[in-house]
């Protein structure tokens, strides 16, 4: 008996199953289609892709040299204070990073040959103006042929050499930074004061109070920062890019957020030992707080020209050359070659032969589109 009902049950499910209406297979999803040069895609694809188009554009274009170099006053702008005839410090009144202006006391010296200088100015002077009146005196009886020719002749070469002398001790004390048009007896001093021959700040002190100094010696350096400049090294084989006034940028290694402007001011005529030129650069706007030394990264426009551009996420690399992707129709495309140059803000140089001007090229996307005319190609 339960084997009957059970084959009852058994015949109609399948009574009812060869009445109910058959449900059809849902339809293969569509896929791009190309030949590897042309690609079309559905409209799904082309939603998801987000593809935008636009048009090339002439625009102005720059290659960047980077290069390596640091912050240097020039030499006209570095002085070292010397001490022309040695003596003893008897102040130090500055330290470095101090700054200072043309002519301040940043120091003195001792020394008894100041004195034996200032004693043989004054009498040297002093001996002029007798000289002077016996030259005069002379040179009235010489007219009257009163005294002999010689004797005039002695008188005036007294004269002579007793200014010769005059003018070399006038500038020996200069030296030491006297003046000798207002030195008198009571101004006699052994101790002369330093000064700062120019503005800037003290960048090395090289003397301490009590300490004897030979002649010459260096005793401080002044560095005046409002004339810096940038000294960059430059490999021979970029040199010849490399020329005056054209633009630059500058990051310190101590600072790299900020950024400085500048141009070049010359470029040097000699490669050193390490096959590099040295060139100098301006900056637009001085900075003093700069610190001489401080190493640097610069960047310099060279190869400034007008190109045909793209915006940059246009250009595609596949095996190791560029595409662009341009629209033919609603969702089709065609992959163009192109050889690519400078990118600059957002804006790569294209050339191709084929005119670009009046197409829609895919500013976005691109790399969708790239990645469905490849898998085609291997279908």
């Amino acid at each position: 008996m339960n084997t009957i009902n059970t084959t009852l049950l058994l015949a109609a499910f399948v009574i009812l199953a060869s009445c109910s209406p058959k449900q059809e297979a849902p339809a293969a999803e569509k896929t791009a289609t190309g030949n590897g040069i042309n690609v079309t895609i559905t409209a799904a694809q082309a939603t998801s892709a987000k593809i935008e188009t636009g048009r090339a554009e002439i625009r102005n274009l720059t290659s960047d040299l980077r290069v390596q170099g640091m912050l240097h006053v020039p030499p006209q702008f570095h002085n070292s204070i010397t001490a022309p005839f040695g003596g003893t410090i008897r102040s130090v009144l500055v330290l470095p990073g101090d700054h200072v202006h043309k002519g301040d006391v940043v120091g003195s010296i001792d020394n008894v040959e100041f004195v034996t200088l200032q004693q043989s100015y004054l009498q040297t002077r002093n001996s002029l103006d007798v000289l002077e009146a016996e030259f005069k005196r002379q040179e009235v009886l010489a007219a009257n042929n009163v005294n002999s020719a010689k004797t005039f002749e002695r008188a005036t070469a007294d004269v002579k050499n007793a200014r010769v002398e005059l003018v070399a001790l006038r500038e020996k004390l200069a030296l030491i930074g006297i003046d000798a048009s207002s030195l008198k007896e009571s101004t006699i001093s052994r101790t002369v004061k330093i000064r700062s021959p120019i503005p800037g700040y003290v960048s090395a002190m090289n003397i301490n109070n009590g300490q004897h100094v030979a002649p010459n010696t260096v005793m401080i350096d002044i560095m005046d920062t409002e004339h810096m400049h940038i000294e960059m090294r430059v490999f021979e084989k970029d040199v010849m890019h490399v020329h005056a006034d054209q633009r630059l940028t500058a990051t310190l290694s101590d600072n790299p957020s900020k950024v400085y402007q500048g141009h070049i001011h010359l470029v040097g005529k000699e490669v050193d030992a390490d096959r590099t030129v040295t060139v100098h650069g301006h900056f637009d706007v001085t900075d003093p707080s700069l610190i001489p030394g401080t190493s640097l990264t610069a960047s310099i426009t060279v190869d400034a020209h007008k190109g045909l551009c793209v915006l940059e996420p246009a250009v595609v690399l596949y095996q190791g050359k560029h595409y662009i992707f341009v629209r033919t129709t609603t969702n089709s495309y065609r992959r163009i070659p192109v050889d690519v140059g400078p990118t600059t803000s957002g804006w790569t140089e294209v050339l191709c032969a084929e005119d670009l001007g009046t197409l829609d090229i895919v500013t976005k996307g691109a790399h969708v589109l790239l990645g469905a005319i490849v898998n085609t190609s291997e279908e």
